[in-house]
């Protein structure tokens, strides 16, 4: 009895410590001047149980409802946190505040359409386009599959300033629309290894040079290696999954930058319980899969001399990798296993959700819950599962959630 009470203990002293950690950050968050609308509503999103789903496995099947962000993602969180950093380390002039926000110009031109003239001279352009929107002087570039961009365009548009995204032409149409009406320089490119100057991350690293040399307060993001990302999925994401659901067996999701699966799988397994199960959800293509499985960044796909669809053949966006990133790398330890799910499981899964819970998920959320359902299977009966629903349906109209385009596929 006395062992049981001083473990006891010891778990609430632990829980006590994470807790005031979470409400230090949460009150320096809401003592920051010029904080927006859109700011404030970032994080605390609800986690639900899924009944029906819980009821047929006989293990509690939970989502963290990520989607419900302002910005429509769990990117805002990371977006947030990268783009405070570059302000504090000086490499963004301060926001402009509401109340001294001067009126910005927004381009009349054409929006940025692809090409495979990516000159220097070519690139100027495109960094003034962007800078005709910048009320500080400063200009954030990032290369992402689109919904970190959205956040950092609705970030850029209440702190002042400028937004470029570099973004692969294998996404839905929509992404695109919606970076361009937040007011966002989009420069659309074709979809290449990370090894070729033109992957859309080394077109966005090499604007933010560009820019640099013309003296302009310009950063590049680096979702991909920007440890900030970790940092806040370790720090403040993970303790608030914990607190939610008071006890995680599993927790599963896929991977695009590795930011938040690694940071929450540190914070659960070094906080929370060691012994909670952390399972890597990955799309056909991905060399993640077998990173984590055999050691070996590896997808049988990059042997093919030609690919018949994009780089990771895969109809899910945002989610899978050909190489390890500095996130994913940083809590790759705390990761127990892998589990390839196919894109019609996916297709299957989300479709499943609409009618039987009334979610409308897009393509990796629905890929986080069938890697969910096959985790559980691996548990005990009552167990307690937890993924991530990222985005929802909304910005996948044109490809996942249309029927024609994946017939085709």
């Amino acid at each position: 009895m006395a062992s049981q009470s001083v473990s006891a203990s010891i778990a609430i002293f632990v829980v006590g410590l994470t807790t005031i950690s979470t409400i230090i950050w949460m009150r320096r968050r809401q003592s920051c001047t010029s904080l927006s609308a859109y700011e404030k509503l970032v994080g605390q999103t609800p986690l639900i149980r899924l009944d029906l789903l819980s009821e047929l496995l006989q293990r509690s099947i939970y989502v963290k409802m990520e989607h419900l962000n302002p910005g429509g993602t769990g990117k805002d969180r990371a977006a947030l946190c990268m783009i405070r950093e570059a302000e504090v380390r000086g490499e963004l002039p301060p926001p402009n505040t509401r109340a001294g926000k001067k009126e910005t110009t927004v381009a009349t031109e054409t929006p940025l359409s692809s090409t495979l003239n990516f000159s220097d001279d070519y690139l100027h352009k495109v960094i003034s386009n962007a800078m005709k929107r910048s009320a500080t002087g400063g200009l954030v570039v990032e290369g992402t599959s689109g919904s970190t961009g959205i956040s950092l365009a609705t970030l850029c548009s209440s702190r002042g300033h400028a937004c470029l995204v570099v973004l692969p032409n294998d996404q839905a149409p929509e992404k695109q629309q919606i970076l361009e009406t937040l007011g966002a320089a989009v420069l659309e490119v074709k979809t290449a290894s990370i090894s070729n100057p033109n992957h859309y991350v080394n077109i966005a690293r090499r604007i933010d040079l560009l820019a640099k040399e013309r003296g302009i307060s310009s950063v590049f993001i680096n979702q991909f290696e920007n440890l900030a990302n970790f940092k806040t999925h370790c720090e403040i994401t993970g303790p608030e999954l914990w607190h939610q659901a008071g006890k995680i067996d599993a927790f599963c999701m896929s991977s695009g930058t590795g930011g938040t699966i690694s940071g929450v799988a540190e914070s659960l397994k070094t906080k929370f319980n060691s012994k909670c199960r952390i399972v890597l959800v990955d799309p056909p293509g991905s060399a993640l899969y077998h990173a984590i499985q055999h050691g070996i960044a590896f997808a049988p796909q990059q042997r093919e001399r030609a690919m018949k669809r994009h780089r990771y053949d895969t109809i899910a966006e945002g989610v899978g990798l050909d190489r390890l990133t500095a996130n994913f790398s940083r809590g790759q330890k705390y990761i127990d296993k892998a589990i390839r799910v196919t894109d019609q499981e996916a297709v299957d899964m989300a479709h499943w959700l609409l009618k039987t819970e009334g979610l409308w998920v897009g393509s990796s959320s629905a890929m986080n819950l069938v890697g969910a359902v096959r985790t559980s299977l691996d548990l005990p009966l009552h167990s307690r599962i937890v993924t991530i629903v990222c985005d929802a349906g909304q910005r996948h109209v044109t490809r996942f959630w249309n029927s024609t385009f994946i017939r085709e596929w």
